[in-house]
């Protein structure tokens, strides 16, 4: 597939999945350059837009497809003519029968912060024991990718175990989620021990996360491996090290660097995808061979997409199937 796209004549910057939208954004002039030229495979998914002289993100106004994205909602899209959506992308919201209940914690670990949770037990479960999965970002996986629903279509299915969701949502994103120490005890010391005494549990956990949210995910699962926790992170944003916490340029990984250590242990289980036009796939791959050189159960997927949340949600089913295997 090969694209071009033009210029609007009040367009100062192009911003794309490639380089995360607002995070590095491509100079124009409108005046020397008429079109920009996309080239993609055919199953491809991709967003991207302009951004005007008082620094707004537009779309693209000769596009009338829209980004289905919570973070950049007037990007634009571009689908591919083979791009299929996964079934289970977009799920049915009559499956949402469970208990969705609404939690307050007031956290030692983040100086006194309140908190809240949102936890959805399945419907006919709520006295089971049930493994527990931590979802970041959880407004955008509960409201937009409603991955809990999918999960009961699965489960109905026979494709995967019923499990308790735990969605949560970071006050500094980019500070909690990236190497926050205080952040992770918060997570292990207070959240996780009260979900677990309030709920049944069979103690298994599942981190789930996207893009930041992936890296806080294995920060968490690694602090603690007690070989029963499984990891999902799509499009895990893991570069960058604890001294210079930089997740878009850096070439350094402190990830990678503990997957070398062989004192560090190692979650149960791993489920990896990362989208090809996204600036996070060569270390999605790097991680990927060292989880396969380490010998673990880990999976390891890509699609001919960005770094947005309409990929994130193609992937939901299979991490699923990986995650709650029955």
């Amino acid at each position: 597939m090969r694209v071009s796209v033009r210029v609007p004549e009040w367009a100062t910057q192009l911003v794309s999945d490639d380089t995360d939208m607002l995070r590095a954004p491509e100079p124009l002039d409108p005046a020397a350059t008429h079109h920009v030229e996309f080239e993609f495979p055919d199953d491809a998914y991709f967003e991207y837009g302009f951004v005007d002289a008082q620094g707004k993100l537009r779309p693209d106004p000769a596009n009338p497809a829209r980004a289905d994205n919570p973070w950049f909602p007037d990007a634009s899209a571009l689908k591919g003519p083979e791009y299929a959506p996964d079934p289970l992308a977009t799920p049915d919201r009559a499956w949402e029968r469970g208990r969705l209940e609404r939690l307050r914690l007031v956290s030692d670990a983040l100086d006194g912060q309140a908190r809240r949770v949102s936890v959805y037990t399945p419907f006919g479960e709520g006295r089971a024991e049930l493994p527990l999965v931590i979802a970041q970002d959880g407004v955008a996986f509960q409201r937009l990718a409603g991955v809990h629903l999918a999960a009961e279509s699965l489960a109905g299915r026979g494709e995967a175990r019923p499990a308790r969701f735990a969605f949560l949502e970071p006050v500094d994103r980019r500070v909690e989620y990236g190497f926050s120490r205080a952040y992770l005890d918060f997570l292990l010391e207070e959240l996780v021990p009260k979900l677990e005494r309030e709920n049944p549990s069979s103690g298994e956990r599942v981190w789930l996360g996207v893009s930041l949210g992936g890296l806080v995910s294995a920060n968490a699962a690694m602090a603690r491996p007690n070989g029963a926790d499984t990891v999902v992170t799509l499009s895990g944003a893991f570069l960058g090290t604890p001294e210079t916490p930089e997740f878009y340029a850096s070439r350094d990984s402190w990830l990678l660097e503990r997957l070398a250590d062989p004192a560090v242990g190692l979650p149960g289980r791993w489920y990896q995808e990362v989208g090809t036009i996204e600036w996070l796939t060569g270390v999605n791959r790097r991680v990927a061979a060292a989880l396969g050189a380490l010998g673990g159960e880990a999976a390891y997927a890509e699609r001919h997409a960005g770094h947005n949340w309409t990929n994130w949600r193609n992937g939901m089913a299979a991490a699923l199937r990986f995650a709650l295997r029955p």
